[in-house]
């Protein structure tokens, strides 16, 4: 049988050989496993962006897919290495919030303490190539969880994105961005019927599920400027921005062949909201 994908998430770049000298170890370990980039372009340290790759990335990879992730600032430090299952995937990183919005009851995790499963060399600067990618390729191997050293829970969790129903607002906040300048938000997710309404199921959050003609549907900015909801790119009238539901489903604000995290000058954090009283739109409970 084949070996399942291992797909490596890192903030080291394309300059240094970090990221080789982790697939040159998997292919002494695992040599028959495919190795695929998922990015290595993530601001150092940046661990929110690599948990929103993350998530927004997984579920298009096969079950039993083995993520090694690296962007770890504390290296070095107490913080835990970490093998998670979660989703049929299986999650290789340090215990940081990078796996934030992939946990769920189900989800078993162990920490990376068998030594039988490292590298030959140890360095308190780079468990990557030390710990994580050794890992990586026995679970593609076939070694499981409690194979790598005893079950933990309690792991370390990012803050949840705001997402809440405030009085008649739908209110989120600005997540990141790409490289195009399209603003993800944690606005939605909705699914688009061919009538033209937006189903909304409530994505990290627990509110009241509802539908909305995409008519009306206006994402208002922290300055109180509101962007229509379009369908795609093109429909975006040239050095202005709109509203559009995303590959993800979450509510994205872009512009047409410009960057809209330019012209806006959105910041991570900030709120944006939806106005959920209109014509268009009902309820039902969670």
């Amino acid at each position: 049988m084949p070996h399942p994908p291992i797909v490596i998430l890192t903030d080291f770049g394309e300059a240094d050989p970090f990221v080789a000298i982790m697939k040159g170890v998997i292919a002494q370990i695992s040599p028959r496993a495919q190795q695929i980039d998922l990015t290595h372009q993530v601001d150092p340290g940046d661990i929110q962006r690599g948990a929103l790759l993350l998530w927004q990335a997984y579920s298009h990879f096969p079950e039993a897919s083995v993520f090694l992730t690296v962007i770890d600032p504390g290296v070095g430090t107490d913080r835990k290495a970490i093998c998670l299952e979660a989703h049929d995937r299986i999650f290789i990183g340090p215990d940081n919030g990078i796996f934030s919005y992939l946990t769920s009851p189900e989800s078993k995790a162990w920490q990376l303490t068998n030594t039988r499963y490292q590298y030959h060399a140890q360095s308190a600067t780079f468990h990557g190539r030390d710990i994580f990618a050794p890992a990586a390729a026995h679970a593609a191997a076939g070694i499981k969880g409690p194979e790598f050293g005893s079950q933990v829970s309690d792991l370390v969790q990012l803050p949840r994105p705001t997402l809440k129903q405030q009085g008649e607002f739908l209110v989120g906040e600005v997540l990141t961005h790409d490289r195009f300048g399209n603003v993800l938000t944690s606005l939605g997710r909705f699914n688009k019927t061919s009538s033209g309404i937006l189903k909304f199921n409530a994505w990290l959050g627990s509110i009241p599920h509802f539908e909305i003609a995409a008519s009306d549907l206006q994402v208002i900015l922290p300055g109180g400027e509101k962007l229509p909801l379009i369908n795609t790119f093109a429909d975006v009238k040239k050095n202005s921005c709109a509203a559009v539901v995303g590959s993800t489903g979450l509510i994205e604000i872009v512009s047409n062949q410009a960057s809209a995290a330019e012209i806006l000058g959105l910041k991570r954090g900030e709120r944006l909201r939806i106005r959920l009283a209109n014509k268009g739109s009902s309820f039902q409970s969670p």
